[in-house]
């Protein structure tokens, strides 16, 4: 779901020239807004009147939340795509200091936090009480692409695998 919902935001900013905001809330929601017609060669992002819902909020089913359960790999070279430490469940805009919780996908694919960065990041989405049920999506800034990744038991530990 939650990958789906990044994809469609992505693919939708491109195909409609528009920019597409994707915010994460815990424990479980996720609100994609739709900004106003693109000029090209602008990027418009963080003011509030320029954006309308573009669906009514999605809710995580069941017991799924936005969630580090303890055990997962919090090396960075361990984490999906080698992005974060797995400290926050919702943690995009890692190249300036982690922690933010929204995405706003460009007209020409690009990830852009709310001062026009390039945004990469990664969300955590686990029952809390289940390792093993732990997953995580990642998204690099530059292409607006995302990958979903599982944890899996590998070598005698645990580690993410696609």
């Amino acid at each position: 779901m939650v990958l789906g919902e990044l994809r469609r935001a992505h693919e939708r900013a491109v195909d409609e020239r528009r920019i597409y905001r994707v915010t994460f809330t815990a424990p479980n929601t996720i609100q994609v807004d739709v900004g106003k017609v693109a000029v090209i060669g602008t990027t418009v992002t963080d003011s509030a009147p320029l954006f309308a819902a573009a669906q009514p909020p999605l809710t995580l089913p069941g017991t799924t939340q936005f969630v580090v359960v303890p055990g997962i790999p919090t090396n960075p070279l361990l984490t999906p795509d080698g992005m974060g430490t797995g400290a926050n469940a919702i943690d995009f805009d890692l190249g300036n200091g982690g922690g933010g919780t929204q995405i706003y996908f460009q007209p020409d694919g690009r990830a852009l936090d709310g001062a026009n960065r390039l945004n990469s990041g990664v969300v955590y989405l686990a029952n809390p009480t289940d390792l093993s049920s732990s997953r995580a999506v990642s998204l690099y800034g530059s292409t607006g692409r995302s990958k979903s990744w599982t944890l899996a038991t590998v070598l005698g530990g645990v580690g993410w695998v696609q």
